[in-house]
């Protein structure tokens, strides 16, 4: 079952300090990791699909622009609205912001599972 357009799922999370850029390989870059972030978008699509109950889904691409730094301790919070169905492929229009501004804006496609 494919979800209805405007299907909303978020996913929050405090950044601790295995989701730092210093934590990747990025020496002194106590920040949240833009591989993290995107991983954090992904995880707001799919819980938009769930909500809806769509079945199982997968990651296809995450396409994001990181906006700003946050640091270790603040929270994050991504929203991910569905667009767009193309067939087995659903559009989620993303954005997310810490305590103190928009982070990230972007989109990221999963398809539906046979």
């Amino acid at each position: 079952m494919s979800p209805d357009r405007g299907q909303v799922g978020t996913w929050r999370s405090r950044v601790e300090e295995p989701d730092t850029g210093h934590a990747l390989g990025n020496p002194d870059i106590h920040v949240l990791a833009t591989p993290v972030l995107a991983e954090f978008c992904d995880r707001a699509a799919k819980d938009a699909c769930e909500r809806a109950g769509a079945g199982p889904t997968r990651r296809m691409r995450v396409d994001i622009r990181h906006l700003a730094a946050t640091p270790v301790g603040d929270t994050v919070e991504v929203c991910a609205r569905l667009a767009e169905t193309c067939g087995d492929r659903l559009v989620f229009e993303i954005e997310g912001e810490d305590s103190r501004r928009t982070i990230v804006s972007g989109q990221v496609i999963r398809i539906l599972d046979p």
